[in-house]
């Protein structure tokens, strides 16, 4: 057995050879190197995840025999806590390099080649670092342009279409993002939140979960249509939305502008009437109940041929009071306006009975057109119970009848009584 064991050792110290050479290895190389060339200008720079290589001053010196020499001074900063931080700097020489660790990992910078362009000085940069990249970008101006690591700037507006209506009008609503920054926005979801006063109706587009809003893009995200039911000035909700960068990073932005809408009551007409609508007031048969209707308009333009139309169910009349006029036909009894101007009203005046013994509900609705329009609802309706008794009630509206046979009978009597009188003498 020791013998054995023996044998084996040489074949575990070769073993342990190979493991050892394997890790060196592996510290000696990167992970995953990433490199690339760019051309920089002064007081431009190249973005590599969380770093700007920042270019200041160019020099460039070419010889008589075309030799160029030169260098550039570098600046590196670092995206931290919301802000560009400085991290490392150097007058870096033609074929020289600077190397420095970020917080995504290991990065040197070679600057391999300097050219003048006409008035300006450009400076040719190598950067490699063994950091994942996953976002680049060449950056006008340097740190002072860059609106943060991968961090988009979106804007949000919305549109509402018409703005000034009246109630019963439709208006259709348009969300809009805007991404004016120099990066992507992915994930991005967008809330809007529910107008209170109007009716929703189904959206015509609805992109608002997890969306990409590339950079430099304004796109549509949102159409519906809403139905103003109340009058009013509005303020709609802001839209807002959430999302991540190229990192991961999350942000929010919220709308930048107020969405307004003018809901115009033209002719809002209220009841005010005995009995109240919906209660049963009890009245002898062919007595009167009073009531008035009054026409508003508390709106911003004229209301014209205004209606209000009775329906009346059978034994009830209508009859107009304090100078109302109404029309009569079958069971339809109308009351007309031809104009109604803002800021004033009407009122109509009417009065209701029955001829026989009942429960009565008596309909009204209105119709009226402005601005090429047209208008129409259901008011309230009054009830009322009639009771008597009809064949009393009718005996007495006829009494005027029976006396007409008296009449006739007395007089009768009279001139018998006088020819009697005659031939007595």
């Amino acid at each position: 057995m020791l013998q054995r064991g023996n044998d084996l050792k040489p074949t575990k110290i070769i073993t342990g050879l190979l493991f050892i050479a394997l890790a060196l290895t592996a510290l000696a190389a990167p992970a995953a190197a990433w490199e690339t060339v760019e051309w920089v200008s002064g007081n431009d720079a190249y973005m590599v995840n969380t770093v700007l290589v920042e270019a200041g001053a160019i020099g460039v010196n070419v010889d008589d025999d075309g030799n160029v020499t030169g260098s550039v001074s570098l600046s590196i900063f670092e995206w931290r806590n919301d802000s560009w931080t400085k991290i490392n700097g150097t007058m870096l020489s033609l074929n020289n390099s600077l190397s420095f660790t970020a917080t995504d990992g290991n990065f040197t910078v070679t600057l391999v080649e300097l050219r003048r362009e006409g008035n300006r000085n450009r400076a040719k940069l190598e950067i490699w670092t063994n950091a994942n990249v996953t976002n680049t970008g060449y950056i006008p101006g340097g740190h002072q342009n860059a609106t943060g690591v991968g961090k988009p700037e979106l804007v949000i507006t919305k549109v509402v279409t018409p703005s000034d209506v009246s109630i019963g009008d439709l208006m259709t609503v348009t969300v809009y993002v805007h991404n004016t920054g120099n990066y992507d926005a992915k994930n991005v979801n967008i809330s809007d939140p529910y107008p209170a006063g109007f009716l929703m109706m189904p959206p015509t587009i609805n992109n608002t979960v997890n969306q990409t809003v590339n950079r430099n893009t304004n796109n549509t995200y949102l159409i519906y249509q809403i139905k103003s039911v109340e009058p009013g000035n509005y303020t709609l909700p802001r839209a807002s939305a959430t999302g991540e960068n190229a990192y991961g990073m999350g942000f929010s932005y919220s709308q930048t502008n107020n969405a307004t809408i003018t809901v115009n009551d033209l002719v809002a007409l209220t009841f005010a009437s005995s009995p109240l609508s919906d209660h049963t007031v009890d009245h002898q048969m062919r007595t009167r109940v009073n009531g008035d209707i009054v026409v508003r308009n508390i709106g911003t333009m004229p209301a014209q041929f205004i209606s209000i139309e009775f329906t009346l169910p059978d034994n009830a009349t209508i009859k107009g009071e304090n100078k109302t006029n109404i029309t009569v036909i079958g069971n339809k009894a109308t009351v007309y306006i031809d104009n109604l101007t803002p800021n004033n009203d009407r009122v109509i005046s009417y009065s209701l009975s029955a001829t026989e013994d009942g429960y009565y509900e008596v309909r009204a609705g209105y119709q009226y057109t402005y601005n090429n329009s047209s208008m129409s609802g259901e008011l309230e309706t009054v009830s009322f119970r009639a009771t008597g008794n009809s064949t009393i009630t009718k005996l007495l509206e006829t009494w005027y009848l029976l006396l007409i046979p008296l009449i006739i009978i007395a007089v009768v009597a009279v001139l018998f009584l006088k020819k009697r009188n005659e031939y007595r003498f």
